[in-house]
Protein backbone atom coordinates (compact mmCIF):
# COMPACT_ATOMS: atom_id res chain seq x y z
CA UNK A 1 0.00 0.00 0.00
CA UNK A 2 1.28 3.64 -0.88
CA UNK A 3 2.29 5.39 1.97
CA UNK A 4 2.18 9.18 0.75
CA UNK A 5 2.06 11.58 4.05
CA UNK A 6 5.42 9.98 4.93
CA UNK A 7 7.04 11.89 2.05
CA UNK A 8 6.87 15.21 3.77
CA UNK A 9 9.32 13.93 6.91
CA UNK A 10 11.56 12.72 3.34
CA UNK A 11 11.44 16.54 2.87
CA UNK A 12 12.21 17.72 6.07
CA UNK A 13 15.07 15.09 6.31
CA UNK A 14 16.76 15.82 3.28
CA UNK A 15 16.78 19.42 3.82
CA UNK A 16 18.19 19.36 7.65
CA UNK A 17 20.84 17.18 6.61
CA UNK A 18 21.83 18.84 3.42
CA UNK A 19 22.21 22.11 5.30
CA UNK A 20 23.68 20.81 8.42
CA UNK A 21 26.83 20.35 9.79
CA UNK A 22 27.19 16.52 8.99
CA UNK A 23 27.50 17.57 4.88
CA UNK A 24 31.00 18.66 5.36
CA UNK A 25 34.07 17.86 2.77
CA UNK A 26 36.89 19.67 0.89
CA UNK A 27 37.80 22.10 4.64
CA UNK A 28 34.21 23.43 4.68
CA UNK A 29 30.60 22.70 5.20
CA UNK A 30 28.98 22.14 1.73
CA UNK A 31 26.84 25.20 2.63
CA UNK A 32 29.92 27.26 2.69
CA UNK A 33 31.16 26.40 0.10
CA UNK A 34 28.31 27.15 -1.77
CA UNK A 35 27.74 30.55 -0.12
CA UNK A 36 31.21 31.33 -1.13
CA UNK A 37 30.70 30.63 -4.65
CA UNK A 38 27.72 32.35 -4.83
CA UNK A 39 29.35 35.08 -3.49
CA UNK A 40 32.20 35.03 -6.34
CA UNK A 41 30.00 34.13 -8.86
CA UNK A 42 26.64 36.36 -8.01
CA UNK A 43 24.38 33.49 -8.23
CA UNK A 44 22.53 33.15 -5.15
CA UNK A 45 20.15 30.05 -5.99
CA UNK A 46 21.01 26.55 -6.89
CA UNK A 47 18.20 23.86 -7.75
CA UNK A 48 19.34 20.34 -6.90
CA UNK A 49 16.96 16.95 -8.89
CA UNK A 50 16.94 14.11 -6.25
CA UNK A 51 15.74 12.14 -8.89
CA UNK A 52 18.58 12.60 -11.52
CA UNK A 53 21.20 13.99 -9.76
CA UNK A 54 21.54 17.02 -11.69
CA UNK A 55 21.84 20.76 -10.51
CA UNK A 56 22.20 23.96 -11.68
CA UNK A 57 23.51 26.36 -12.02
CA UNK A 58 26.14 24.53 -13.13
CA UNK A 59 28.88 27.77 -12.23
CA UNK A 60 27.84 26.59 -8.34
CA UNK A 61 28.87 23.14 -9.00
CA UNK A 62 32.26 23.58 -7.32
CA UNK A 63 33.84 19.55 -6.75
CA UNK A 64 32.68 19.42 -3.43
CA UNK A 65 28.92 20.80 -4.17
CA UNK A 66 28.76 18.48 -6.98
CA UNK A 67 30.29 15.72 -4.99
CA UNK A 68 27.06 16.48 -2.20
CA UNK A 69 24.80 16.44 -4.64
CA UNK A 70 25.79 13.26 -5.83
CA UNK A 71 25.55 11.83 -2.74
CA UNK A 72 22.33 13.09 -1.96
CA UNK A 73 20.97 11.74 -4.96
CA UNK A 74 22.11 8.16 -4.58
CA UNK A 75 20.95 8.49 -0.85
CA UNK A 76 17.49 9.70 -1.66
CA UNK A 77 15.93 6.71 -2.24
CA UNK A 78 17.26 4.78 0.99
CA UNK A 79 15.74 8.04 2.97
CA UNK A 80 12.44 7.60 0.91
CA UNK A 81 12.59 3.33 2.16
CA UNK A 82 13.64 4.57 5.38
CA UNK A 83 10.01 5.72 5.71
CA UNK A 84 8.37 2.54 4.68
CA UNK A 85 7.27 3.76 1.25
CA UNK A 86 8.79 3.35 -2.28
CA UNK A 87 10.69 6.00 -4.96
CA UNK A 88 8.28 4.52 -7.17
CA UNK A 89 6.05 6.80 -6.18
CA UNK A 90 7.47 9.75 -6.33
CA UNK A 91 7.63 11.62 -9.59
CA UNK A 92 10.08 14.37 -8.65
CA UNK A 93 12.07 15.59 -6.12
CA UNK A 94 13.72 19.42 -6.02
CA UNK A 95 15.47 20.86 -3.66
CA UNK A 96 16.20 24.76 -3.94
CA UNK A 97 18.59 26.71 -1.92
CA UNK A 98 18.76 30.87 -2.00
CA UNK A 99 20.58 32.82 -0.27
CA UNK A 100 20.02 36.60 -0.11
CA UNK A 101 23.32 37.71 -1.78
CA UNK A 102 22.39 41.41 -0.85
CA UNK A 103 22.68 40.82 3.05
CA UNK A 104 25.45 40.25 5.08
CA UNK A 105 26.21 40.30 8.94
CA UNK A 106 29.57 39.68 10.98
CA UNK A 107 28.97 36.11 12.14
CA UNK A 108 28.08 36.33 16.02
CA UNK A 109 30.24 33.59 16.84
CA UNK A 110 32.77 34.03 14.17
CA UNK A 111 34.70 37.70 14.03
CA UNK A 112 35.71 38.28 10.66
CA UNK A 113 33.48 35.67 9.26
CA UNK A 114 30.26 37.09 7.17
CA UNK A 115 26.61 35.76 6.64
CA UNK A 116 24.01 35.51 4.82
CA UNK A 117 20.53 33.92 5.20
CA UNK A 118 19.38 31.38 3.18
CA UNK A 119 15.97 29.43 1.99
CA UNK A 120 16.18 25.74 1.57
CA UNK A 121 13.09 24.54 0.15
CA UNK A 122 12.72 20.88 -0.94
CA UNK A 123 9.75 19.76 -3.09
CA UNK A 124 8.68 16.12 -3.47
CA UNK A 125 5.59 15.42 -5.48
CA UNK A 126 4.02 12.06 -5.74
CA UNK A 127 2.59 10.20 -8.33
CA UNK A 128 -0.79 11.89 -7.97
CA UNK A 129 0.40 14.76 -8.17
CA UNK A 130 0.14 16.15 -4.58
CA UNK A 131 3.29 18.28 -3.89
CA UNK A 132 4.98 17.13 -0.32
CA UNK A 133 7.24 20.08 1.28
CA UNK A 134 9.96 21.55 4.04
CA UNK A 135 11.12 24.76 4.39
CA UNK A 136 14.24 25.69 6.48
CA UNK A 137 15.19 29.52 6.52
CA UNK A 138 18.54 30.04 8.69
CA UNK A 139 22.09 31.91 8.11
CA UNK A 140 25.12 30.77 7.28
CA UNK A 141 28.99 31.37 6.91
CA UNK A 142 31.72 30.13 4.83
CA UNK A 143 34.31 29.31 6.79
CA UNK A 144 37.61 30.72 6.57
CA UNK A 145 39.82 29.79 3.82
CA UNK A 146 43.10 29.18 5.98
CA UNK A 147 43.92 25.97 7.52
CA UNK A 148 42.45 25.15 10.97
CA UNK A 149 44.63 24.81 13.87
CA UNK A 150 43.78 23.05 17.16
CA UNK A 151 43.18 25.18 20.24
CA UNK A 152 45.35 27.98 19.20
CA UNK A 153 44.70 31.52 19.38
CA UNK A 154 41.49 33.21 21.19
CA UNK A 155 39.02 31.61 19.28
CA UNK A 156 40.38 27.91 20.02
CA UNK A 157 40.19 26.40 16.39
CA UNK A 158 37.47 24.38 14.58
CA UNK A 159 36.54 22.61 17.27
CA UNK A 160 34.94 25.93 19.06
CA UNK A 161 33.34 26.45 15.52
CA UNK A 162 31.90 23.22 15.93
CA UNK A 163 30.24 23.52 18.98
CA UNK A 164 28.86 27.18 17.95
CA UNK A 165 27.45 25.59 14.77
CA UNK A 166 26.23 23.08 16.36
CA UNK A 167 24.47 25.86 18.99
CA UNK A 168 23.29 27.82 16.09
CA UNK A 169 21.53 24.15 14.74
CA UNK A 170 19.91 24.06 18.16
CA UNK A 171 18.49 27.23 18.08
CA UNK A 172 17.37 27.13 14.45
CA UNK A 173 14.80 24.13 14.84
CA UNK A 174 13.88 25.81 18.38
CA UNK A 175 12.32 28.15 16.79
CA UNK A 176 11.36 26.53 14.07
CA UNK A 177 9.31 24.55 16.67
CA UNK A 178 7.93 27.45 18.66
CA UNK A 179 6.55 29.06 15.03
CA UNK A 180 5.04 25.92 13.61
CA UNK A 181 4.38 24.41 16.91
CA UNK A 182 3.91 20.85 17.33
CA UNK A 183 4.68 18.40 14.40
CA UNK A 184 1.61 17.12 12.76
CA UNK A 185 3.38 13.68 12.59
Amino acid sequence: MARYKVLKSVAHSMGHSFTSLMNYRGGDYVMGHLLRRAREVREGTLIVDFMSGLAAPTSLLTPAIRSAVQDYATWFPNQVASQKTSVNYVRAARMTIAFDLSVEREARHAPGCFESPYVCRVEIEDDRGKVWHAELRDWWYPESSTPPTWGTGSRGGPLVRIVERLGQLIRSVWVQCLVNGPSDR
